[in-house]
């Protein structure tokens, strides 16, 4: 491993089935997109890349629908609102589920931080903590979806310092 690996990570963003996998709630309005830019295949050959340099994938999860996890809020967004209305990455389904293949691999040094609740997977989460315990500064960022989770992390990890490279 070269010293530029050992100082990256990559953060894949909600590759829950409901987006990837034909039958997830969110398949049908994303499926045009996914299948122009061959996304799931794509995000196979990033980890299979990362992996082969020994570079761990953090794992940047949306928080999953249950019941209560909106009661009493006052402040809803749109997203937050359509995954109230479609119970989308609903907890313990197998939509909530990573896709089939692309689940951490604790060899690797992958895991799966807290959480986020908005688009970006660093705010009030644990990811800019646990990448500096690893003197991780450069970031390659990959996942759904480009136009929310995954420009918002970006930009925030540039905030940070972080180099960023966007898949």
């Amino acid at each position: 491993m070269t010293a530029a690996h050992a100082q990256t990570a990559v953060l894949l963003i909600d590759p829950y089935n409901d987006f990837l996998h034909p039958d997830g709630k969110m398949y049908k309005a994303m499926s045009a997109s996914l299948e122009a830019t061959n996304t799931v295949k794509h995000i196979f050959d990033l980890l299979t890349a990362a992996r082969s340099h020994k570079i761990p994938v953090f794992y940047g999860l949306h928080q999953q629908y249950n019941a209560e996890a909106f009661y009493g809020w006052t402040q809803m967004k749109a997203l937050h609102e359509s995954q109230k209305a479609g119970k989308v990455f609903e907890e313990g389904s197998w939509g909530a589920k990573i896709y089939e293949g692309m689940e951490p691999n604790t060899e690797n040094g992958d895991l799966i931080f807290s959480k986020h609740w908005s688009s970006s997977s660093f705010q009030n989460t644990d990811l800019d903590f646990l990448l500096r315990q690893r003197t991780i500064t450069n970031v390659v960022i990959a996942g759904l979806t480009a136009n929310a989770c995954v420009e918002s992390t970006a930009r925030y990890a540039y905030d940070l310092g972080y180099h960023v490279t966007l898949l």
